[in-house]
């Protein structure tokens, strides 16, 4: 037929396979365009470039593991080749190996520090080994090369961000939106650069951003319904709906009172293990899980858009703490099963996320305070640590038999509720902890998340029980945890004394 492209070139013809794999590919045919050039790399296996064009078609293929393959046969021929040396950093940095990508970058670089794209990668992978001063600076040679590379301007704000360094990096994430204004990653990254620093106003307005990321996967519709815009509610019902984890449903929830005092009536759609422990607060009218049947309403609102149109900032931020209660039968159940005698701390030591979990090692010096016991709170993941370290900690573990049914939490708020101190790293658990306004101690990396706001702060608006210990050091759990170990000691010789003895 007419203008029909020929894909069927002979199994040897090297030159028509490369040119059949070039159109396969600007037709958006990916996949076929690699068989197309793995038959060349077969047959012309000692050229670089066809190793580069097969890894790069991989990688955006997602098959990193093959991508990596390819780029190493080719280094294999030609160790110095920019473009292979280019490419087996980037797929290792995908894989999560920044460490094992910086080697190929460095080299790359040394052969030429004026490469973009090397130094775009290797500032990545700076990054991804938690080393944001170098990273900042190769970023800062990219945008020097490129002045109008909105990728590597974003990219500096994130490192600056990860020194602390809100103001800087709210100027550079501004520069960023200069150079892309309709790019909905960066005005969400100046939104949470911006709550962190207390800026609350401007913050949550760019961080409406969110919904429009490829990423965000809460963004929800409902047609002939309209989104909640801050007009007045007064006869109107109101759907919230949830978005992000449980402990944003934890530190929110509180939000219910107030739109319920505007004079609306309120339609909580929750995560569906939530919907027992959150029973209780006021300001709901119906409490929906995710995935029953919603109720008719007039409007409708993520969760997290609730403090914008509400003007949520660091001096009114919805009290009514505790806003959340534990059960009383099931606080009366567990209670009886403790040692009332003796400093009972709750710990949580695994969250979503290595960096932002605390070894549960660095808890063994708190277990062997006299009078002080701890008690498991850890929900699901991390429970292979205490199998290895039960022995050592003393520790009580009912995990087995909290929350065994639908309903998430229950007897976790129960359990806590019996505790002298709660102690957590950043997860659902220390939010339901500062909701029931109980004793906390939150303990956090070095960058905490924007929620806490300034880094100096030791103390935090959304729960006025909880206090925020922070590393003073990057990716040093022990120095923080020391510290909070300290304090322990302390409390439970000034309120446990004869637990002690």
């Amino acid at each position: 037929m007419e203008g029909q492209t020929n894909l069927h070139a002979s199994g040897n013809d090297w030159i028509a396979l490369h040119n059949e794999g070039v159109e396969l590919f600007n037709a958006g045919r990916p996949a076929e365009a690699e068989e197309r050039f793995r038959r060349v790399a077969e047959l012309r296996p000692d050229t670089p470039s066809v190793w580069h064009t097969l890894g790069s078609i991989r990688r955006m293929l997602g098959r990193l593991n093959d991508a990596y393959a390819a780029f190493l046969e080719g280094l294999r021929r030609d160790g110095g080749n920019r473009d292979l040396l280019l490419g087996v950093g980037q797929v290792l940095i995908d894989g999560g190996r920044p460490q094992d990508a910086l080697p190929h970058l460095q080299r790359l670089v040394a052969q030429r520090f004026d490469h973009p794209g090397a130094m775009l990668a290797l500032g990545n992978a700076f990054m991804g080994v938690d080393t944001p001063e170098l990273a900042a600076a190769a970023y800062r040679l990219v945008v020097l090369l490129e002045p109008d590379s909105a990728t590597a301007t974003n990219n500096l704000g994130a490192a600056l961000m990860s020194q602390l360094r809100m103001e800087d990096a709210a100027r550079i994430y501004r520069r960023a939106i200069r150079l892309a204004p309709s790019s909905p990653e960066y005005h969400k990254n100046l939104g949470c650069c911006l709550l962190m620093a207390g800026e609350f106003a401007e913050g949550w307005r760019e961080y409406e951003w969110r919904h429009e990321q490829p990423v965000w996967r809460w963004k929800r519709s409902f047609p002939g319904k309209q989104p909640w815009s801050g007009e007045p509610l007064a006869g109107k019902t109101i759907l919230v709906h949830f978005e992000q984890g449980l402990g944003d449903s934890f530190q929110l929830a509180r939000c219910m009172r107030v739109l319920k005092g505007m004079g609306a009536r309120v339609v909580f759609e929750c995560q569906p293990q939530l919907k027992r422990v959150l029973s209780c607060v006021e300001g709901i009218d119906v409490l929906v899980g995710h995935g029953e049947p919603l109720p008719d309403f007039d409007l409708y609102v993520p969760l997290f858009s609730v403090p914008r149109w509400l003007g949520v900032t660091a001096e009114t931020v919805p009290g009514g703490v505790p806003y959340i209660r534990p059960e009383p039968e099931l606080v009366a159940k567990w209670r009886a099963r403790m040692d009332l005698g003796e400093f009972r701390v709750g710990v949580n030591w695994e969250a979503n996320g290595p960096e932002r979990s605390i070894p549960l090692e660095l808890f063994e010096r708190m277990a062997g305070i006299p009078g002080v016991r701890l008690y498991s709170l850890q929900k699901v993941k991390g429970l292979e640590q205490l199998e290895r370290l039960r022995d050592r900690l003393g520790i009580v573990d009912w995990t087995a038999e909290m929350d065994a049914g639908p309903d998430g939490f229950v007897d976790t708020a129960a359990v806590m509720a019996n505790m002298d101190l709660v102690i957590s790293c950043d997860t659902a658990v220390n939010h339901l902890s500062g909701a029931l306004g109980l004793r906390t101690f939150l303990v956090l990396r070095h960058l905490g998340d924007w929620r806490w706001i300034r880094p100096e702060r030791l103390d935090t608006p959304w729960y006025p029980t909880m206090r925020l210990f922070r590393m003073a050091r990057r990716n040093d759990w022990a120095e923080v945890m020391g510290r909070v170990t300290d304090e322990v000691a302390r409390l439970a010789a000034e309120e446990k004394p004869a637990a002690g003895r």
